[in-house]
């Protein structure tokens, strides 16, 4: 049996962090399954419906559900304890570090898959590449996380295959795999970037786009601290806070995941709020204005949808509809597509309408599809 307790000193009595354990894992997780909703409630009625990517966020989501699960069931069941772990323990906590390395790898694949729809081909073979890689070090790693030791006789158990790794080489693979991911973490990162100096807009509005699109570099950062915090060998001293430190550590795993689900939920979420800002500027602005004639647009890249949007208030446009007027008063920076139907002479929803043009890659950067070239 694996015991790193067995030089407890009897004397010691150990900080049981039960509470701040669930406190922890169940606020990131409750935090994630806010935003995640938001970002397919927001998809589903902007009537882009859902794909790949989602699909996989709703993935990465099950695994942080079905880890945290399990941690609160190991703490519930006898994790801290002076005693030796028993089988079954030891076999929750292979479980859930399988489902932590599932999670990591698969959350950022999210993002990659993201990517691949609004990149150039040479670009797309770089995300590819993120994916292939980050994939097949997460599936060695589970590998590894069952094999015995080769040097360490405590790992001959019924329930690991019949295969062993040499401990020293088992540790530095552990800790290449950690440093790959923050690599590629700010590796995708950086595509925001690219894509959004290409697109036709204000300079002010591609820069807050390309934030809100690259704060997986924020994960980054926080992983690269977990890494070296954990690298610091803080579970050594077999001290009362022993079990306290591999707690914070677990909350730290957690964190990756779930902060990876967020920030990609994050930009989807972006064109909503500026839509409900827009109305809230036409609420208060609107009555001292009743009589003007003038069109106000404003501009949205979606980047889940890729979609380009404009967003038109014409309160002279909603006046001619309440007589039965059919006109359409809209600004663009470019014709509208075939794909755009004129809506018919009905009573206005409200002083804003908003119109999606589908997008193309080009040389020249993203804008709206001309279909008379």
């Amino acid at each position: 049996m694996i015991s790193p307790r067995s030089s407890f000193k009897d004397d010691i009595v150990l900080v049981d962090p039960t509470r701040e354990v669930n406190v922890g894992l169940w606020s990131l997780f409750s935090a994630t399954t806010v935003f995640l909703a938001a970002r397919l409630w927001c998809k589903s009625t902007r009537r882009h419906g859902l794909w790949w990517d989602d699909h996989i966020l709703i993935f990465s989501w099950l695994v942080v559900l079905f880890n945290d699960i399990l941690i609160s069931v190991e703490f519930a069941t006898g994790y801290v304890t002076k005693d030796e772990w028993d089988d079954r323990m030891h076999i929750l906590i292979n479980i859930s570090s399988c489902g932590t390395l599932v999670g990591q790898a698969v959350s950022k694949t999210a993002f990659a898959v993201s990517l691949l729809r609004m990149t150039e081909r040479w670009q797309q073979y770089i995300l590819w590449f993120v994916i292939v890689t980050m994939n097949a070090y997460m599936f060695t790693k589970v590998l590894f996380q069952w094999a015995r030791q080769c040097d360490d006789t405590d790992y001959d158990v019924w329930y690991r295959p019949n295969f062993c790794v040499d401990s020293e080489f088992l540790d530095q693979f552990k800790e290449g795999g950690n440093i790959y991911n923050i690599l590629m973490d700010f590796v995708l990162a950086l595509f925001p970037w690219a894509i959004t100096m290409k697109l036709r807009m204000r300079k002010y509005e591609k820069i807050g786009l390309a934030l809100t699109m690259s704060l997986g570099m924020l994960v980054a950062i926080m992983s690269a601290v977990r890494t070296w915090w954990v690298g610091r060998d803080v579970y050594g001293d077999k001290d009362e806070l022993y079990f306290w430190r591999r707690s914070v550590s677990m909350i730290w795993f957690s964190a990756e995941i779930t902060g990876t689900i967020i920030v990609q939920c994050i930009p989807v979420l972006r064109p909503f709020l500026q839509e409900v800002h827009a109305a809230i500027s036409s609420r208060t602005f609107g009555h001292s204005s009743a009589n003007a004639k003038t069109t106000v647009s404003q501009d949205k890249f979606d980047p889940s949808a890729g979609t380009y949007s404009v967003t038109v208030t014409s309160i002279a446009a909603e006046k001619a509809a309440q007589k039965g007027s059919n006109i359409d008063t809209f600004g663009t920076r470019g014709r509208p597509s075939q794909d755009y139907q004129p809506r018919p002479s009905s009573p206005p929803r409200g002083l804003s309408e908003e119109f999606e043009l589908p997008i193309q890659n080009t040389n020249a950067g993203w804008s709206p599809v001309n279909p008379r070239g």
